[in-house]
């Protein structure tokens, strides 16, 4: 895999390109010239990827400059294995040269800005030597979020043992929300939980928004960078939000975060995702993951579909519980969307803050939630996280180690 991106050429003069002397269609991009000058010289080996990568170029605007690139692999040093699912590797790396910015000088002109050397995570797709739609549409999921929030997705390697496509991501420094909270439940209080659950909402409503649902919504997969800020990552299994179940027979997921419905055989949607959400609600209040003493077997996928719900912490505000069970309700047209989520954690947050103290929503007056969370962190302190996971409970989505068996489907 070969590129020029070092090479790209910057008109001094911020008006025209100096290729083809036209106007700009941006302020600094012409779409007519520079992707074709970018991608002249170079390909991925794949005509799909480097029609992916060319259409970022396309599409690009002034904001940093942002597109797609393609590194070779031999610009990524220090590279170790941090993680494996069922469909990915994870390392992290650091990228020799950067990703590269342009900024506007004081007499108009843009100029190339290497950032010098940063690190990185890359994502091993695991059998993507020939790009399947499967993987394309993650490729497409990960560009698309990372316009607007989340994880930043900057390029593609090759992992050159196999050949196999290489996602160039934003490191998470701070780990996943699970690690967070098992190393750190006690420090944290009630209004860092409420605003993390906001920016996670933020996230997930941009997916949903954008008309997919994410399919595999867990702590796990919501990772935190170097601010503590958590995103959501993991888009592995994302797809529209009408898509039809496969007639494979299997679901993938975490179980205990996935919706009765989707354990039953139905398709997932994005209420499915809001049933995640009210477990992973359960699971900051608590510390523990749900379910960690039961066995992740058909026993308790039977018990979710029948009712089963995780345990909160000592002291939760009961309207916090009473919004996590709405997450988790059995009918799927009864939970929130992810806006209205977002709306009540925006209000609960200012509140917490007392900027709304004599404002009355969703039942509750400000100072009335800002009173119940301060009572509530005086818990936080003495609850134990310590616990004893049964062997067979899993909280990674792994090819073996979690499909559900439609015997579900019997209920």
């Amino acid at each position: 895999m070969e590129t020029e991106h070092s090479k790209l050429k910057i008109s001094d003069n911020h008006k025209n390109c100096s290729y083809c002397n036209k106007p700009f269609t941006e302020e600094l991009w012409c779409k007519e010239c520079d992707p074709y000058r970018i991608i002249e010289g170079w390909t991925s080996g794949n005509s799909v990827i480097d029609k992916f990568i060319k259409d970022t170029m396309y599409n690009a605007r002034n904001n940093g400059y942002e597109f797609l690139e393609c590194v070779p692999f031999d610009r990524f040093t220090d590279i170790k294995e941090i993680g494996e699912g069922g469909f990915a590797k994870v390392y992290s790396a650091t990228w020799i040269d950067g990703k590269s910015r342009y900024n506007k000088s004081d007499d108009g002109s843009w100029k190339k800005i290497e950032l010098g050397s940063m690190k990185v995570a890359l994502k091993r797709l695991n059998g993507s030597q020939n790009i399947s739609d499967k993987y394309l549409n993650e490729l497409k999921i990960n560009w698309k979020i990372s316009n607007k929030s989340g994880l930043k997705f900057y390029g593609l390697t090759k992992y050159p043992e196999t050949k196999e496509f290489m996602m160039i991501m934003q490191f998470a420094d701070k780990g996943s929300l699970r690690s967070s909270l098992s190393n750190n439940f006690n420090n944290t209080m009630w209004e860092n939980k409420i605003y993390h659950l906001f920016l996670i909402l933020y996230d997930l409503n941009s997916l949903h928004k954008l008309g997919y649902c994410h399919k595999d919504f867990h702590t796990g997969n919501i990772l935190q960078i170097d601010i503590g800020s958590p995103c959501v990552s993991d888009f592995g299994l994302s797809g529209p939000a009408n898509e039809p179940k496969s007639d494979d027979n299997v679901i993938y997921g975490v179980m205990p975060y996935i919706a009765p419905e989707a354990l039953n055989g139905d398709s997932y949607t994005s209420s499915s995702d809001i049933y995640s959400v009210g477990v992973i609600m359960a699971e900051l209040s608590s510390g523990r993951p749900p379910f960690y003493n039961n066995k992740h077997d058909l026993n308790l996928s039977l018990a979710i579909c029948n009712g089963l719900r995780p345990e909160f912490g000592k002291g939760t505000p009961e309207f916090y519980k009473k919004l996590a069970y709405k997450c988790m309700n059995a009918n799927p047209n009864e939970r929130p969307t992810a806006e209205e989520l977002m709306d009540i954690f925006d209000f609960w947050n200012d509140s917490i803050n007392g900027k709304k103290d004599e404002i009355e929503k969703f039942g509750y007056k400000g100072k009335e939630i800002k009173a119940a969370f301060k009572e509530a962190n005086k818990e936080i302190p003495n609850i134990s996280t310590s616990y004893e996971k049964n062997s067979d409970a899993v909280y990674t989505n792994t090819d073996d180690e979690n499909k559900v068996d439609n015997e579900v489907n019997l209920i």
